[in-house]
């Protein structure tokens, strides 16, 4: 072979070897392409490149009704695959101990947090704090004080909940009816001042106004506390001999005051309505130590906070207020 013949087979070699590489390089530029599809970018709740963290503040877990709410917001955990930061106070009381709480999820930086407030007011200012840190905030169980928000300068924050006008009403117009429409009657109240515990505390009123026959002889706080309501119902029935029903505003001073009922030998003849639907309650009104509780479906009111937290970090539209179903659980339909 000459050797321009000899040149001449090597650059039609190398040719071919360029456009036989240059095809490989594209189509492998084609399939393996790093950039991302408009579908991958699209974030939506379990995707592991969205793994919120949300906090969860509760009043306390010394009532089980929290306890319960939590496991509704467990459920939203598991099913959208966030990370969830469960805290509550000491007790329902322990406000400054939320606040310290509520501080600390700021300082860590949480993507949002859903909170179940002690005090309707006093929460109000590190709520701001935490809008201003551009966390994302879900008020659930008690409202926050409209007037206390609006004077801090609070953007409107979604609630979920249930009706608590609604459920004293119906607690408050169960009761009169067992007592055939009159009799004297008695309210242990929540915390005064605080939204969910004054909401039912005038739907209770509202209820027992419709009876003629029926009188308000008493209405006493309890703070919610189970001892607390001991003491006070016994307080009541010393003062009133002739008392003959009581709607406790939430469960845990409902079991005190059956406590001070028994003692007094009075099962029976003071009627017992109350709240929560805690499984003790529950059991009182089958061995009829109570007659009725409301149940507000506190599993749903935890799960859908945190569900409404995910959907507004997603960027989806939240409703303003979530209201879940009230059911006033009596010996016909208790579990």
């Amino acid at each position: 072979m000459s050797r321009k013949r000899s040149i001449f087979f090597t650059l039609l070699c190398l040719t071919a070897m360029a456009i036989l590489i240059s095809a490989c390089s594209s189509g492998n530029s084609n399939s393996g392409s790093s950039a991302p599809s408009e579908k991958s970018e699209t974030k939506s709740p379990g995707n592991s490149d969205n793994n919120y963290r949300i906090g969860l503040v509760m009043k306390t877990l010394s009532n089980p009704f929290f306890i319960t709410m939590e496991k509704g917001a467990r459920k939203a955990e598991a099913e959208f695959g966030i990370k969830l930061d469960a805290q509550a106070g000491q007790e329902e009381t322990s406000i400054e101990q939320q606040i310290a709480i509520i501080e600390d999820m700021i300082s860590k930086k949480m993507d949002a947090i859903v909170v179940a407030p002690g005090g309707s007011k006093e929460i109000v200012p590190v709520l701001k704090k935490a809008q201003e840190a551009g966390v994302m905030l879900i008020n659930i169980d008690n409202r926050i004080d409209k007037a206390a928000a609006d004077k801090a300068g609070l953007n409107p924050i979604p609630y979920v909940g249930a009706s608590n006008m609604d459920g004293g009403y119906l607690a408050g117009k169960y009761l009169a009816e067992k007592l055939g429409g009159k009799g004297k009657v008695a309210i242990i109240e929540g915390i005064q001042g605080v939204d969910n515990a004054e909401q039912r505390k005038a739907g209770a009123l509202k209820a027992f106004k419709e009876f003629s026959g029926i009188e308000v002889v008493a209405s006493q706080s309890a703070n919610w506390k189970t001892e607390e309501g001991l003491n006070v119902m016994a307080n009541i029935l010393q003062s009133n001999p002739e008392l003959t029903g009581v709607f406790c505003a939430n469960d845990m001073m409902a079991l005190g005051a059956v406590q001070a009922i028994e003692s007094a030998g009075k099962t029976g003849i003071v009627l017992v309505a109350a709240y929560d639907a805690l499984e003790e309650a529950k059991q009182y009104i089958k061995d009829g130590k109570m007659i009725s509780t409301i149940d507000q479906k506190p599993d749903d009111v935890g799960y859908y906070g945190v569900k409404f937290a995910i959907d507004a970090l997603n960027g989806k539209e939240v409703p303003a207020e979530h209201m879940v179903d009230l059911v006033n659980i009596t010996k016909d339909i208790v579990n």
